[in-house]
């Protein structure tokens, strides 16, 4: 509760705009398999919503500081699945209504599901994966690239990209969202 109320104090006790924003999260683009078949996760946004605001900084640099929440869909194997999200990002206005943002995040994934296995495919075979049987928690620290574009005087839609893993060229991953934003 402490940590709520210092979050809440935090963004309102500044010279700055509290913001909600709405939107779709794409967890590892096409990395992904999304269905038995080997479809993939392209385009198949997950809900997500967060509170944000703008704290206006020295050389018309702003600093955008957010906490979030992704709704992710059951996937085929009944896991249910919970993102939280906190975003450092700064922003730079290069023209009248377009922010370039960039900064880091930090995304904590909370997994539970039944256990047991499944047969998937897996290039041109199958392979058994097994699915978790207790809740498992994962942390990711994130490069965050995105822009966005004041489309009204209280709104503004922004597309933004998280890499995961940015230093292995193995692991690397790359999320985007695709959201609304609304100035209160």
């Amino acid at each position: 509760m402490k940590n709520k109320f210092l979050l809440i104090l935090f963004l309102f006790t500044f010279n700055a705009n509290a913001l909600v924003t709405i939107g779709g999260y794409v967890p590892f683009g096409r990395s992904t398999q999304k269905e038995i078949d080997g479809t993939r996760n392209t385009l198949e946004f997950d809900p997500m919503i967060s509170f944000n605001t703008i704290i206006p900084m020295m050389w018309n640099q702003l600093f955008l500081p957010e906490a979030g929440f992704v709704f992710h869909s059951s996937g085929v194997d009944g896991a249910k699945k919970r993102t939280t999200f906190i975003l450092v990002d700064f922003g730079y206005e290069v023209l009248p209504k377009i922010l370039l943002r960039y900064g880091f995040g930090n995304f904590i994934t909370n997994i539970k599901g039944e256990g047991g296995a499944k047969q998937m495919q897996n290039g041109f075979g199958t392979d058994e994966f097994y699915l978790p049987s207790k809740s498992s928690k994962s942390y990711n620290t994130t490069i965050d690239i995105g822009a966005e574009y004041a489309s009204g005087p209280n709104t503004s839609l922004r597309f933004q990209t998280y890499m995961f893993s940015p230093l292995s060229s193995t692991s690397r991953k790359l999320s985007y969202s695709l959201s609304l934003t609304y100035y209160l």
